[in-house]
């Protein structure tokens, strides 16, 4: 009894979570949004999840964080930057990031070779996605470059919003699993 209690609540949240995900892909806040550095910086992106940020800057420093478990991946953690930001850092002065970047895919190479976070201009999409405290280590990025925000927007770049069709499959799942056993109830 307590079983098919629990089973139909996590059903429940599955199929709620699902039908969460599906409408904000298609009308809300999982919708790709594009923005400049530079309207990133002075107007905000509001309820965005899912952003693109044209004309952003990697300064070329970064900071690597290796898993503490086995299944922990490793991650680097690097400042985007605007132009002017960029400027002010080539003429010494210490700028706030208030956006900083993070990635799991990246070469196991470029931690010997010390590049994994170039300097470069481009475009950076991905979610924002707030780093676990275990794994938050921007506080090591340079002091002489770098005063951290209190409220930095963490972006995890390369990653997508998951599918409408896994969505939709979780919230079929849910049901089937939800229904099925209530019904050998009756």
């Amino acid at each position: 009894m307590l079983f098919r209690i629990i089973t139909v609540l996590v059903c429940i949240v599955v199929f709620i979570n699902g039908c969460n995900s599906l409408i904000s892909l298609q009308f809300g806040t999982h919708k790709l949004r594009a923005y400049t550095m530079e309207e990133a910086l002075t107007k905000g992106i509001g309820d965005a999840d899912y952003i693109e940020l044209r004309d952003a800057w990697t300064t070329g420093d970064y900071v690597y964080v290796s898993g503490k478990r086995k299944t922990d991946k490793p991650i680097i953690i690097f400042p985007l930057v605007s132009s002017a930001q960029l400027a002010q850092i080539d003429q010494g002065q210490t700028v706030q990031p208030k956006f900083i970047g993070w990635t799991e895919k990246f070469p196991a190479v470029c931690v010997d070779n010390a590049n994994c976070a170039p300097r470069l201009q481009g475009s950076f999409k991905g979610i924002i996605r707030d780093l676990g405290k275990e794994k938050d280590r921007t506080i090591q990025l340079s002091a002489q470059k770098f005063t951290l925000p209190a409220d930095p927007i963490f972006l995890e770049t390369g990653r997508e919003p998951l599918a409408w069709y896994w969505n939709l499959a979780m919230m079929v799942a849910a049901f089937l699993v939800a229904f099925t056993l209530e019904r050998k109830q009756f």
